[in-house]
């Protein structure tokens, strides 16, 4: 089991799914079937004791470690809506949609 946002370096696996380590943030990505069996069982108990890790240890950080949250186009300050920072973004309309 890591140790979330203690260090850049641990990373583990609960079925596809993928948790990576870093000092900043806990990255997780790729899928999970939990069945109705020993083994998803077993999965979601692995599941349920990461992420209260995961809360814990943002629980009992201090308000001035916490960031703020960073997006891909930049930084959300709470008291902005979403329209004023799409006004202060380089963003354009996405062609495709």
């Amino acid at each position: 089991m890591i140790s979330p946002f203690a260090n850049d370096s641990e990373s583990m696996q609960i079925g596809e799914l993928v948790i990576e380590n870093q000092q900043d943030k806990v990255i997780v990505y790729g899928d999970i079937d939990i069945y109705r069996t020993a083994k998803g069982l077993e999965q979601a108990q692995q599941l349920h004791e990461l992420f209260g890790k995961i809360v814990q240890a943002l629980s009992t950080a201090s308000t001035q470690t916490l960031g703020s949250e960073t997006l891909a186009y930049g930084t959300v300050d709470e008291g902005k809506n979403q329209a004023d920072n799409d006004e202060d973004s380089d963003l354009t309309d996405n062609p495709f949609l």
